[in-house]
């Protein structure tokens, strides 16, 4: 299952000076909540053994690492988190996944963890 959550898209924020004003903090929290409810509803449509790739253009660890470790703490031993396979150097490692910089590699942000149904 691929989700490509929605997200507050904070990539807008750099490029877009109308984005900055819309912007706030809750709007980070009504879409971790958003996204945690998806990301729900995958883990239970999923079969044992099957893969969720969960992703967002989110910077905001609320609404990346932060989905998954609720999704863990609310499902316990449902799912674990795969290690990501990686080739070359893109993105930085988090608990959760990996997160690309715009700042780092001229894309971005982007966000990804891929999970795995255990029961």
């Amino acid at each position: 299952v691929l989700l490509d959550a929605p997200c507050s898209s904070e990539r807008h924020l750099m490029e877009k000076a109308a984005s900055l004003a819309e912007w706030s903090a809750n709007r980070v929290k009504v879409n971790a909540k958003r996204q945690e409810s998806l990301l729900l509803a995958a883990l239970d449509t999923v079969r044992i053994g099957g893969r969720i790739l969960y992703s967002t253009c989110a910077l905001a660890t609320l609404e990346n690492d932060g989905v998954v470790e609720r999704l863990l703490k609310r499902r316990p031993g449902r799912a674990r988190v795969e290690q990501p396979c990686r080739r070359g150097e893109v993105g930085e490692t988090t608990d959760h996944g990996v997160l690309v910089l715009p700042d780092r590699c001229g894309a971005g942000p982007l966000y990804y963890s891929v999970l795995t149904r255990t029961a």
